[in-house]
């Protein structure tokens, strides 16, 4: 028996991981853990090999990641994500850099330059055009207020997330939300 972790691009949210297990399990290891960006397993022998995972994650978009500082920058998107989503942004006055270096316990200088040099966009960046597409959903299929969604994702007022929101997608908030058929992107392809 050989215990493995495998670190997986494209993972974004908790219908990912069920994939990514299913999809393990059909291969014949045994999932030990699942988290956006990784999955521990084991498996009997030298099967399945890790070519017939990686072509197996591929049939379902995504992908085994290899080298280090590609690792570490799913690592940061998925921390991101995660961030967005756990609601804390609203009453959570860490800074964006103190957040990364205490989460992978790694300067900010380091997960920054590798970041920008893999992705060709800056931390910063990522992360505003992340907090846009929550920003769209929270505007197309929650009762809330513009105000209250720029409070949830961390803004201390509307105009900022106005601003940030109308330089990425090209209009208002509201012309947004009357469109019939909004355009959103999917967070691994941010």
């Amino acid at each position: 028996m050989e215990k493995m972790t495998l670190h997986i691009k494209n993972m974004v949210c908790d219908r990912c991981e069920m994939v990514i297990e299913t999809a393990l399990t059909a291969l014949g290891l045994k999932v030990d853990h699942v988290q956006l960006g990784k999955a521990e397993v084991t498996r009997q022998g030298d099967h399945p090999t890790l070519k017939e995972i990686e072509k197996e994650m591929e049939r379902f978009n995504f992908g085994l990641i290899k080298d280090e500082d590609s690792i570490l920058v799913e690592k940061v998107k998925t921390t991101l994500i995660q961030w967005v989503d756990s609601g804390e942004l609203e009453t959570d006055d860490t800074s964006l850099s103190d957040y990364l270096a205490k989460k992978l316990a790694k300067s900010y200088a380091t997960i920054s330059r590798i970041f920008s040099r893999k992705e060709e966009i800056t931390i910063e960046k990522y992360f505003i055009r992340l907090k846009i597409e929550k920003a769209k959903e929270r505007v197309e299929y929650e009762n809330l207020s513009f105000s209250e969604i720029a409070y949830q994702l961390g803004y201390k007022n509307l105009q900022h997330l106005s601003r940030q929101f109308k330089e990425i997608t090209g209009m208002s908030m509201s012309e947004y939300q009357k469109l019939q058929n909004p355009e959103r992107k999917s967070l691994d392809k941010i």
